[in-house]
Order: C-alpha cells, then structure tokens, then sequence
C-alpha cells in the first residue's frame, strides 16, 4: 500500500468546562487521526496504549471515547484516515501525464523507496497484526484493498489498450498480483533490504505483463 504523509500534532482543544455537559470537546479530527495513525503505525493496535493516543493527540480519553468509541474505534478511523491519503496518492500516479507502462511502474517504485524508512506500510502493519475474531477490521482492510485492486485493474486495462500489456491477461487477476507484489515489498523492506533489490522484483513483475 502507498504511504500517506501524517499531518501536524493535534490543535490544543478547548477547555472542557466550556463544552456542554455529556458532549466531548472539540478537536480537529484529522490532525487527531494523523497523531493517532503514527502511534499505531509504530506500534501496532496491540502494542498501542489509549494514553498513547493521549499522549500523541493531546486529547483526553473521555473526549476521544466521545467521538470513536473505544480504542478499536480509533483504530478503525485512523485506518480510513490513512487510506484516503494513501490511495489519493496512488491515484496521482496512475494518472500522471505519462506513457501507461511508466506511470505504473512508477506508482510500484513507490514502494520500493517507502520500504527504506524500515516502519512498513500502516495498512500492511495492521494486516498482518489481524487477529481472526476481529470481523470489522478484516472488512475494513478487504474494502481499502478492493479499492487498489480496482485502481491497479484500471492501469493495467489501460496499458492493454496502448498495446503495451498483454491483452490476453485478466486485469482483475494482474492487480491481485500486484497488491501482493507491492505489500511483499513492504514486508521485505522491513528487513533492511536494498532499494536495488527491491527496483528488482519491480521489473520482473512488469516483464509479466507484456
């Protein structure tokens, strides 16, 4: 999956005694997720403690209960949060005023310099954190996938029509394989490997659409 830029540390909210009793105070939601995103980015749902998310945002848990629920909640939302950014960014790629094999090539290498910051991809860190009772987040993650694959099938469709992909492959089933290629990269890139390496497997993978 593609990286999303986090944005700055939640604003100061207001004092709470100035909220109407029962309602939580005001914040700026997407500067909170943001904060939150990199705690359980780093850390991983498990590992990330409320007063974590506290600490990161700036908010009091009664305040963030008020408006997500409970940790999981948080965790769901700063799922959505990421995702937005991240498949904005693949879509600015796709779409790039360039040849179509280029600007996929180019959104795959993405992944390939995004590996080196060692911390992985948010949504392949929370992937392979799932546990198998968690239903919700299991559909949250297939939703953001479908919603890859569709850009990717789109790609592919399009580097077909330019005679530049093998017209005969599935572009459902090119961009099954890609998600996979691309979420290996973060996996392997965890591992210290070399951009290099990674610009590799890149190459191989587009040799298998001609």
């Amino acid at each position: 999956m593609t990286d999303h830029p986090v944005s700055r540390r939640a604003s100061a909210a207001k004092p709470e005694s100035v909220c109407p009793r029962g309602r939580p105070r005001e914040f700026d939601t997407d500067a909170v997720l943001a904060e939150a995103s990199k705690v359980f980015w780093r850390n991983g749902f498990h590992g990330t403690s409320v007063d974590d998310l506290c600490n990161a945002t700036g908010v009091l848990r009664g305040s963030l209960y008020g408006v997500f629920g409970d940790k999981h909640g948080i965790m769901m939302a700063a799922l959505d949060h990421y995702a937005e950014g991240a498949i904005a960014g693949l879509v600015e790629r796709l779409n790039a005023n360039v040849a179509p094999e280029v600007a996929l090539r180019n959104a795959l290498l993405h992944h390939t310099r995004a590996s080196s910051s060692l911390t992985g991809c948010f949504i392949t860190n929370s992937t392979l954190e799932l546990q198998p009772e968690d239903e919700a987040l299991h559909a949250k993650i297939r939703a953001i996938q479908r919603r890859v694959v569709t850009l990717l099938a789109a790609a592919v469709i399009r580097g077909q029509a330019a005679g530049v992909f093998d017209s005969d492959l599935d572009e459902k089933a090119v961009a099954d394989f890609l998600l996979c290629m691309t979420q290996g990269l973060r996996v392997l890139g965890k591992c210290q490997r070399k951009e290099d390496e990674l610009k590799a497997v890149v190459d191989v993978a587009m040799r298998a659409l001609t």
